[in-house]
């Protein structure tokens, strides 16, 4: 009998320890996941402040200049043209819907999910992901509310602006911010998950600039304005980042050491860019 009491109450002493340890990690779990989550908001605007300057010292950011702006000065010839072409055309609602949206993913919506799943799987990827697309994107829209107080140009059209299109920028359309998200989404998929993922949000770009450009809401030149935009803002959040886990296909093309200088050959004298593949 006595054996038995001792049994019992052993038992009882256990599940009691058992139940106050499992408790405590519980609490302990709790408090380091809002540890982790303060921790991890910090640290995605420190790369938003660090990407701000250091997309300047990004030699990736040449390249992407070297095409921008050339299609920049383009699409700026060819702006009146495009509005008298497609301004005030019927919009699919496929295509309506995909440039609305992109009111809503002006907040940190994707960011939310990949951050939650990325905890809840451990995967550290995607948190990282999250966190350069947060920084990246609200660094773009930053800058086009900085740009828009520059007088380029008004909208094609002046009527029927909404509250977000007037209180939070300049008068000047020049660029545009409503494709921000979609646009900095497809350089980070890329950068994170390659070209075949990067292909959704590059379609979803395009479609969002179709409307704003068949709603007269802006010009060719304010959407190809913001790709490049977002360009040099990705760029500048992934150096700030220092990122080693990059999708194979991004690392291929942009994480080449590259040198830029000039060359003498004889007598002449020209430029040199190398490579390190």
């Amino acid at each position: 009998m006595k054996i038995f009491v001792v049994v019992v109450v052993g038992l009882l002493q256990f599940n009691y320890s058992y139940a106050v340890d499992a408790k405590e990690l519980k609490e302990y779990k709790e408090e380091t996941q809002k540890y982790s989550l303060l921790k991890d908001t910090k640290e995605a605007f420190g790369l938003l402040f660090q990407g701000s300057y250091e997309q300047f010292r990004e030699v990736n950011n040449l390249y992407h200049a070297a095409w921008g702006v050339p299609a920049i000065a383009y699409a700026f010839e060819n702006d009146d043209r495009i509005k008298s072409r497609y301004g005030g055309t019927e919009i699919t609602n496929l295509v309506d819907n995909i440039g609305d949206l992109g009111v809503v993913f002006n907040f940190p919506v994707i960011h939310a999910g990949f951050y939650c799943y990325g905890r809840k799987t451990g995967n550290n990827h995607h948190i990282q992901f999250a966190k350069e697309y947060f920084a990246s994107m609200y660094l773009a829209l930053a800058e086009s509310g900085l740009l828009s107080y520059v007088n380029i140009h008004s909208r094609p059209e002046l009527s029927n602006q909404s509250f977000w299109e007037t209180e939070f920028r300049g008068k000047s359309s020049w660029p545009s911010g409503h494709v921000v998200p979609y646009m900095t989404l497809f350089f980070k998929t890329l950068q994170f998950y390659g070209p075949a993922w990067s292909a959704l949000p590059l379609a979803l770009s395009v479609m969002s600039s179709m409307q704003r450009i068949q709603d007269q809401k802006h010009w060719l030149s304010d959407v190809v304005a913001s790709f490049v935009l977002s360009a040099w803002a990705s760029e500048g959040v992934r150096r700030a980042a220092g990122y080693e886990k990059n999708h194979p296909f991004y690392k291929w093309v942009f994480e080449r050491e590259a040198s830029i200088g000039f060359i003498r050959h004889q007598s002449a004298i020209g430029p040199r860019i190398a490579w390190k593949f």
